[in-house]
């Protein structure tokens, strides 16, 4: 029913043709709608338009490279480690998590509801982006939950700015997503996170699986990359600008559960 396979070379016809995209779409409803759609498409053969959009894109994250607020994530980073001064999480438990943090709080982000913390992160919500994640496994499973929500959200550009590992592939879904805000595309139902476990984790790097409902009924999985850069998680995205890795049938008892 679903690619387990992530697709390595170009493929033929409109992103929003291909198989994989609508795959991912039947799995992550509205969110894959509004953030995906732009991320699976073949950017080898880019018409002129798809040229100005690239060179738009790229001025408007030079742009966004200016003065910012306070409260920005963005902003000058003075205190320990590198991170913005008033950014403090505690650190210390460095355990893979096992089970849901103690004190969960579920908010509601974009159309869906995400999993947070006031000790793990995002520590900061007042700004169209949320940030300041521990720098722990439990800080870098939260972040790969709520950033790649954000990036569906109307605020994607700033978003994209922070909290993605600058590069060829942000520039490529950068390019996407632009081309897809101009696409009248019918919002699917929504998804539900409902656990997690780590693939991988260093200090520098994490990998996160993500298990969610399928609204078509059972259980589905993917999986989100980050990185510790400027003294906080950031995504980062496959070469075709990717967010997620490729859809697969899941079991929940290879996770830990959420809960409520």
């Amino acid at each position: 029913m679903f690619s387990s396979i992530r697709k390595k070379g170009p493929v033929e016809g409109p992103f929003y043709k291909q198989r994989g995209w609508i795959n991912a779409a039947g799995f992550l409803g509205f969110l894959v709608v509004m953030a995906l759609v732009a991320l699976l498409g073949d950017t080898s053969d880019a018409s002129d338009e798809d040229t100005k959009i690239a060179a738009d894109s790229r001025n408007m994250l030079s742009g966004l490279s200016g003065p910012l607020s306070p409260g920005d994530p963005q902003q000058v980073r003075s205190g320990p480690g590198g991170r913005p001064e008033n950014c403090r999480t505690d650190d210390k438990d460095t355990s893979r998590p096992t089970t849901t943090p103690a004190d969960l709080q579920w908010r509601k982000l974009v159309a869906i509801m995400v999993p947070t913390s006031p000790t793990a992160g995002p520590l900061h919500t007042e700004t169209s982006a949320w940030w300041c994640f521990a720098h722990t496994p439990t800080g870098a499973v939260l972040a790969a939950h709520i950033i790649p929500v954000q990036l569906s959200g109307t605020a994607w550009r700033s978003t994209a700015e922070q909290q993605i590992v600058p590069g060829g592939p942000r520039d490529t879904f950068v390019t996407g997503k632009a081309k897809a805000e101009a696409r009248d595309l019918e919002e699917s139902p929504v998804g539900r996170f409902m656990g997690f476990s780590l693939a991988s984790y260093s200090a520098d790097s994490a990998t996160v699986r993500l298990l969610l409902t399928n609204p078509s009924g059972g259980y589905l999985s993917t999986s989100v990359t980050m990185r510790w850069q400027d003294g906080d998680w950031k995504v980062v995205p496959y070469d075709d600008g990717a967010l997620y890795s490729s859809v697969q049938q899941a079991k929940p008892g290879d996770f830990a559960a959420w809960g409520e």
